[in-house]
């Protein structure tokens, strides 16, 4: 293999790994934001907007808002409320918030009862009309809610889209590039395991970053990344899937995959005749 396609291998290499950072970092962002992951993840972030002291309080005007007493509230009228029945109703900021019963049966009752009373918030600002582009709101948003909204999951959608296929170029590529050919998907396999390996501690990496005043954001990256181990062990696995097949394509004695390799690595060979060829033939016209 010559200098310059070693070179250019390692290139795509690089971006191929690229590629499937991206790809695997979009995707845990994806499916982070579904609406049913975050209706059950928002709860602490909402309960620390409104009644914490973190650094994002003073962003936001909660109109005197005070959930833990609300719910607190809730669960006193409950406790003699659901001796005869299976539901308790109250109002709280204008909405009609229903809470089984049993809820009171849980661990942690007042909390069970708060976690009821944000959810049925969540609708009001994942499915919100935001007039600005992904970027644009932030800027425009105090408490940027719309990063767990629709329109962020519809955002980072397009984006494992695209890097997925980037990523299918790039394999492709590749294949044409790899010298042997049952190595290709060995390293295609690697790279995809080598680029979802920091999924399992990207929270804590970008958790340094964040000052102590503004802590509450790391609570916006308990939703975020609350998929991030799943993404890493599909990308494990289909990993490890394409080294088996790389391993049992190197080793197989099987006629017909020794056929399949040779024919694509003779047609590789025939081409470079021609060239070298067509070559001679314009130095003689010369």
């Amino acid at each position: 293999m010559g200098f310059f396609r070693s070179s250019f291998l390692g290139f795509v290499c690089l971006l191929l790994f690229s590629s499937f950072l991206v790809m695997n970092l979009a995707l845990t962002l994806d499916s982070s934001l579904k609406y049913e992951n975050v209706q059950k993840e928002i709860p602490p972030l909402v309960t620390e907007l409104t009644n914490g002291s973190g650094g994002l309080l003073s962003l936001v005007d909660t109109k005197g808002i005070d959930i833990n007493q609300a719910t607190d509230k809730a669960k006193t009228a409950m406790e003699t409320y659901c001796q005869n029945n299976t539901e308790y109703t109250f109002v709280f900021e204008g909405r009609t918030i229903s809470v089984p019963c049993s809820s009171l049966q849980s661990d942690n009752p007042l909390e069970s009862v708060l976690n009821e009373t944000v959810s049925s918030f969540v609708g009001d600002f994942y499915y919100k009309e935001y007039d600005c582009s992904f970027w644009s709101c932030l800027t425009k948003e105090k408490v940027p809610f719309f990063l767990v909204s629709q329109k962020a999951k519809d955002y980072w959608h397009q984006q494992f889209i695209f890097a997925l296929m980037a990523s299918f170029v790039l394999v492709i590529l590749l294949f044409f590039l790899a010298e042997s050919k049952a190595n290709w998907p060995v390293l295609v396999g690697g790279l995809l395991i080598l680029s979802a390996a920091p999924m399992l501690k990207i929270k804590e990496f970008i958790s340094l970053f964040i000052p102590e005043k503004i802590h509450v954001i790391s609570l916006f990256l308990n939703i975020f990344f609350s998929k991030a181990y799943a993404t890493f062990w599909i990308s494990f696995i289909v990993g490890l899937v394409l080294i088996g097949l790389g391993l049992g394509l190197k080793f197989s004695n099987a006629e017909f995959v020794k056929n399949i390799l040779d024919k694509v690595e003779k047609k590789e060979v025939e081409k470079k005749v021609v060239e070298k060829k067509e070559i001679k033939k314009a130095g003689k016209k010369k």
